[in-house]
């Protein structure tokens, strides 16, 4: 990848609403694709050899740009990796927020969350990219308190969403459910997920899951089209 040291030029003050000189808005277009270069790259080094290898210094060897230049748009490994996994969790995020968001009968609300774990569980990048990045977060302080900061996220909007399929449960009790069900999920995406065999067993596992959190999420409901 071609090296790009040039840093975007700041606007002077009160020239916010004119459009930038035709040099800046290419710089701005090639730091753009400098940036999502980088994240390729670091996306390719995480699922191909994992998070002891994953380094500023191969990041940047493998993008063909100097370290200095790699920490002008990352400074951190951390900035780095976060950069390569939070559109997945993001995209997971957006669901539950879209979903919440939606005026329709529970059953449709739970059918779509468990239709989006089935489909991340299959992933194998998806499952490789969480993998590593907890495997960083068990040696590293700043990625431990990032995924403390994602689960924290799911588990509060998992929770509320408890209370709307279910609105009797009391909110520590839809805080114990909603923490059950996100650890069924990280379970099922560690069995179906990147670098796992499959089994025989594992076919017929969707109906299981779907009853499973039925369980869990309204309480031992059973499915009722009407509901």
């Amino acid at each position: 990848m071609k090296q790009d040291t040039e840093q975007p030029v700041g606007r002077k003050r009160g020239a916010a609403k004119e459009s930038p000189p035709e040099p800046e808005r290419n710089l701005r277009a090639q730091g753009q694709r400098t940036r999502s270069a980088i994240i390729d790259v670091a996306k390719a080094l995480l699922l191909e050899s994992g998070s002891l290898e994953f380094t500023l210094r191969e990041v940047a060897l493998r993008a063909g740009i100097s370290i200095s230049n790699l920490q002008y748009y990352f400074p951190t490994r951390l900035a780095v990796l976060r950069a390569v996994v939070e559109p997945v969790i993001e995209a997971y995020l957006a669901e539950l927020r879209k979903t919440l968001d939606v005026d329709a009968p529970p059953r449709v609300m739970v059918d779509v969350l468990v239709d989006r774990a089935l489909e991340d569980a299959r992933d194998a990048e998806r499952s490789a990219l969480w993998w590593h990045f907890v495997s960083l977060a068990a040696i590293d302080a700043e990625c431990s308190q990032l995924l403390d900061d994602w689960y924290e996220e799911v588990t509060q909007g998992i929770a509320k969403f408890i209370r709307v399929v279910d609105p009797e449960c009391k909110p520590a009790d839809s805080l114990h459910r909603a923490t059950l069900l996100i650890a069924m999920a990280d379970g099922l995406g560690y069995q179906l997920g990147a670098g796992r065999r499959k089994r025989s067993y594992t076919r017929g596992l969707d109906a299981k899951f779907r009853a499973a959190v039925d369980v869990i999420l309204l309480g031992g409901a059973h499915r009722n089209a009407d509901d």
